[in-house]
This record gives C-alpha cells, sequence and structure tokens, in this order.
C-alpha cells in the first residue's frame, strides 16, 4: 500500500489505549500505544520555535483553539513536522491541547510507526496523539518534500472550496477514519503541487496545509483565507 509506514510495534512497556470512536469533534478513533519521553526525544529547539510561532498566528485567526460555541467545545486544529533525526518518523502536537494559551514540549507528541489496515499508531510523549495522526502519517508517507502539516478548521476555506478549485475529499469520508487516510493518500499523490491546501469535506470546516517549509505552509494557508474572505459574491 502507498503510504503504509512501519509496522506496529509491541516493543515498549507502556500499556496500550484503546479510544472511543464516538464522532465528536477530536475523538481519538485508532489505538495507540503512548510510550514516555525522554529528554533526547524532544523535537528540536528550531523546529519547536517555529511550530509554537505557526500555532500563536493561527490560534490568533481561530484557525485551531478552543470555542465553546463550536464543535461541542473541543480543541480542534494540529500542526506537525517532519522527525529531521529520523524521516520516517514525525511530531504532532498533542490531542486536546490546541485550547491551551501557550505552546510548551510536553504538548508535542512523536508519533514513531503506523499501520492503516490495523488502525494503530505507536508514540512518544507526554500525552494521546492528534486524532489526524494517522491523516497526517499519510501525507509524510506520500511526498519525502513534505516537512510540515498544518490542519485547521476554517468555515470561510471550506465552505469556498469549489470556487477555490481546492482538492477535496469526499463529502462521506470522516475525520480521523481509515477512509480519510486513504483519500488523503490519494489526493496527494494526485496533486504534486507544493504547497498544497486541500478541504475535507466530510469533516465539517477541515483544511489542510502541507509543505517544505512553515513558513511556506503557513502562507499558502493564510492566501487560501484571503481569497475565501475577498472572492466575488
Amino acid at each position: 500500500m502507498r503510504g503504509q509506514g512501519t509496522l506496529w510495534s509491541f516493543l515498549h512497556d507502556e500499556t496500550m489505549t484503546t479510544t472511543s470512536t464516538q464522532q465528536a469533534e477530536g475523538a481519538i478513533r485508532f489505538r495507540y500505544r503512548l510510550t514516555t519521553a525522554r529528554e533526547t526525544d524532544a523535537l528540536d529547539a528550531q523546529r519547536f520555535s517555529r511550530l509554537g510561532g505557526w500555532r500563536r498566528v493561527l490560534k490568533t485567526l481561530a484557525l485551531i483553539g478552543r470555542d465553546p460555541t463550536r464543535y461541542d467545545g473541543f480543541a480542534y486544529g494540529n500542526l506537525s513536522v517532519r522527525d529531521r533525526a529520523d524521516p520516517t518518523r514525525f511530531f504532532v502536537t498533542a490531542s486536546q491541547t490546541d485550547g491551551a494559551p501557550k505552546l510548551v514540549p510536553d504538548d508535542v507528541v512523536r508519533i514513531d510507526a503506523w499501520n492503516v489496515e490495523r488502525f494503530e499508531v505507536d508514540a512518544t510523549g507526554a500525552h494521546p496523539p492528534s486524532s489526524e495522526s494517522i491523516t497526517h502519517a499519510m501525507v509524510y508517507a506520500a511526498d519525502a518534500r513534505i516537512d510540515w502539516i498544518m490542519h485547521v478548521h476554517s468555515p470561510a476555506i471550506w465552505r469556498s472550496a469549489t470556487s477555490l478549485k481546492l482538492p477535496t475529499t469526499a463529502t462521506d469520508v470522516e475525520y480521523g477514519s481509515p477512509a480519510m487516510a486513504e483519500a488523503v493518500d490519494t489526493l496527494t499523490h494526485r496533486h504534486a503541487r507544493r504547497p498544497l491546501v486541500f478541504a475535507t469535506l466530510g469533516h465539517e470546516d477541515g483544511v489542510f496545509a502541507c509543505g517544505a517549509t512553515a513558513d511556506g505552509t503557513g502562507a499558502a494557508l493564510l492566501r487560501a483565507l484571503e481569497r475565501a474572505l475577498v472572492r466575488p459574491s
């Protein structure tokens, strides 16, 4: 299978956690194993700074965060960056942490392995990985040029995806599901432009941007937002 990650490992000591499959925003739908991180497992300072900086930008624009009037009060959105030490791994903001005012090291989890068929993730960190971790994994596996992914919730971009001519996943493809992982894998291979911005029509307001650099990825996302807000009615 394209986009297949390293197979699930049972070599760690931590207890496997099986999570809910409920449809609430942010609910983790895959099985995961979480290993306690050591100091040497942390994201490097330079990339942590860029991750935190773009998180502040997106949070200021309400593209990520937590709002009691949206998505039943669950936090929404997540960011990730490929691991320089091992390009088959990546770091992603942990589940339900984007409502916090500031990013701290414990809010970032490393994804070490994943298996799409079994829908399982092997991670290292202090908190459960993002509910979209396997979706991020498929994007990284599809293109070695991609080092950054930003997943936001933008009603403006999402509702304008067709008029903006953005690639999209189908309306019957739910967030955080095996079908979403497969759809994103296909989409990323089909659309070669980088940075790439696409909408997930089966995941309310869901928009992804991916690219080689944090600034290039973030700028592509903001350009899409600008186009959505100023487009002719």
